[in-house]
Order: C-alpha cells, then sequence, then structure tokens
C-alpha cells in the first residue's frame, strides 16, 4: 500500500500557507511538491525571506503535509545568457529554501531549443550540441546542488532534451554525480504514434533503467490518441480521464523502483481533485489485490496436523 500521496502545491490556492496546507491534508493527501509561486512570488524568487520559509514548513509540518520536493524549473537551453545565469543565481536561493522546508529535491527541466516554452519540443533538441550545451548547464546546477547539499530531479520528457529514459541514464553515467535523482511520469514518455494503451512496454523499459534512481512518481493522463495534438505531442488531462495503464504503472513502479516513491497529482483542477484521487487510490488497491493473490498463489497457506 502507497503511503505518500501528493499534488503540485500550486494546484490548490487560499488565502493563507496555513489554509493551503490544511486545505492539502483534507483532501486527503500527505505530501506536496512545493513550488514558490504559493508565496505569491515568481517561480525562481529573486531573494529568500527566511522567515517566511519557514512558515510554510511549520504550516505543512502542522497539518501532516511532507514537502517531498521544491520546483525549480528553468529552460537549461535558454539563448538568452543574461536570464540563464540570473536563473542559475535563483536556483541557489531555492536551494537555500529547499534546506528550510526539509527536503532535498529540487526538480529541474533538462532545456530545449523552443525559447517560447521549455515544456515545447524543438528538432535541434536532437543535436549533439544541444546535448553538449544542456549537460554542462546541469553540471553548474550540481555544483549548486554539491553546495547545500541538495539533489536535482530530473524529468525525461519528450519535448526536452533528456527525452527517454535512455538518455537520462546516459546523463547520469557522464556527469556521474549521485545527486542525479529522476522523477518518473510515463505521460511525458509517450510520442505519437506510440499508444500507451498498445506499447506497455514504454513503461517497464524506462522503469528498468530509471528505477534505482526514481525519487517521486509524477501522476496525470494522456488525452485519448483520436483527440489533436498539441505540437506533435499528446495533450495531459487529469488522472484518470485518459488513456495510460495505471494499473501497469504502478505495478512497474512497485516491483522496479525503491519502496513508497511519493506519488505527486499535477496536471489537474482543483475541482478534478477528488474523481482523481479516488482514481489513484483505486487503481493502487487493485495491484495491491493482485500482489497478494500473486503471493498466495507462490506461497499458499497449508494446513498442519499433529499425529
Amino acid at each position: 500500500m502507497h503511503t505518500k500521496i501528493g499534488i503540485f502545491a500550486k494546484h490548490i490556492s487560499r488565502p493563507t500557507l496555513e489554509e493551503l496546507f490544511v486545505a492539502i491534508a483534507g483532501f486527503g493527501f500527505n505530501c506536496v511538491q512545493f513550488n514558490a509561486a504559493c508565496l505569491g512570488i515568481p517561480s525562481l524568487p529573486d531573494k529568500i525571506d527566511k522567515a517566511l520559509w519557514r512558515r510554510v514548513a511549520r504550516a505543512a509540518r502542522n497539518a501532516g503535509v511532507e514537502i517531498v520536493a521544491l520546483s525549480a524549473t528553468f529552460n537549461l537551453l535558454d539563448d538568452n545568457w543574461f536570464r540563464l545565469a540570473d536563473n542559475f543565481r535563483r536556483l541557489e536561493i531555492l536551494a537555500q529554501g529547499a534546506t528550510i522546508l526539509g527536503t532535498d529535491l529540487l526538480t529541474l527541466c533538462s532545456g530545449t531549443r523552443s525559447q517560447g516554452d521549455m515544456w515545447t519540443y524543438h528538432p535541434e533538441n536532437e543535436t549533439a550540441e544541444a546535448w553538449e550545451d544542456m549537460a554542462a548547464a546541469m553540471q553548474l546546477a550540481l555544483d549548486i546542488a554539491s553546495t547545500h547539499d541538495v539533489c536535482l530531479g530530473i524529468e525525461p520528457e519528450v519535448a526536452n532534451v533528456v527525452s527517454n529514459a535512455g538518455n537520462a541514464v546516459r546523463l547520469i553515467s557522464e556527469l556521474g554525480s549521485r545527486r542525479i535523482r529522476i522523477v518518473f511520469d510515463p505521460a511525458n514518455l509517450y510520442r505519437p504514434p506510440s499508444d500507451p494503451r498498445r506499447d506497455r512496454d514504454v513503461i517497464t523499459d524506462a522503469l528498468y533503467l530509471l528505477g534505482d534512481f526514481v525519487a517521486i512518481g509524477h501522476c496525470k493522463d494522456i488525452a485519448d490518441s483520436q483527440q489533436p495534438v498539441h505540437h506533435g505531442l499528446y495533450d495531459h488531462v487529469a488522472a484518470g480521464t485518459g488513456i495510460l495503464d495505471y494499473h501497469h504503472y504502478f505495478s512497474e513502479l512497485q516491483r522496479l523502483t525503491p519502496e513508497n516513491v511519493p506519488l505527486i497529482l499535477h496536471g489537474l483542477t482543483e475541482q478534478q481533485i477528488p474523481t482523481s484521487l479516488a482514481f489513484i487510490h483505486q487503481r493502487l488497491n487493485e495491484v495491491d489485490n493482485s500482489l497478494d493473490h500473486y503471493l498466495g498463489l507462490r506461497h499458499p497457506a497449508t494446513d498442519h496436523y499433529s499425529i
């Protein structure tokens, strides 16, 4: 049974931090991926108000909600060098904030040559030059992480340079850092014409390669393939409203990753939370029941009679 189920904190809005975390707990979540935007400041803040961040930590703790990650995404392949340098400065500020919040995980985007949106695919993402630029930028981020004793959560994403599990393994191998972790979101691994209803091995193969590095499992869904795709990629919807095989996802996550990896819902509205969360619990229970049945078949109970 999974005991850590959470949400992107920014998907819920309340007037105060205390009310925010009470609401998060009220939905049935016990962890979050936090975003500085919840404080009414940029996701990559210009400075840190330590008293305010301590208030966040206290509000979360009082509500029984663990902060398992802090969002720190920006485009590592930003063509604007001044903005990129400033974003690295802001990343260091977030590393300080993570320590105050009690989490050791900053989530990053591996970047894209598309300058309008860091989650938009660009054909030059697949070039050797893009890889070299991304790896150099990632090394700078790792230097910051090392200074502040935190880890970086990298998400394989078809629109970015680290577009699949193989690329993620390559990055980990080339940089040789124990501070790289994986944020695993199966919805981000599929690109048309690959179909999650048919090509379930995409999830299995990715987790086989990356399982030991997975720090968080994201939960959103893929819109029906009959619907239009955005920039040649699938549109995403709330977990339970699309075509992703969640039973397979959770089965493989349980089989191939460290125990009790936090599950984080995102890509949904607050109104969709109850239905989506119920769907997640239902699939987790099905996986648990399937495992119990399998273990029962392998090790059937035997009656012992004394003579």
